[in-house]
């Protein structure tokens, strides 16, 4: 089913090609953590107090 779907996105790379699939996850995976990290990174360089009568 996901082969199906795949086949439909694509253009010139097939529905089972491994580095691909390999590829498509590693980025999607940066991209998760970094959306995650950068929040994170800020928040914690607040003090907590300010943070709660803010």
């Amino acid at each position: 089913m996901v082969g199906r779907v795949l086949r439909g996105l694509l253009f010139g790379v097939p529905a089972h090609d491994p580095l691909t699939l390999v590829i498509v996850g590693v980025v999607m995976g940066v991209v998760g953590v970094v959306a995650c990290w950068i929040p994170a990174r800020r928040a914690a360089g607040i003090e907590p107090v300010v943070a709660m009568r803010g």
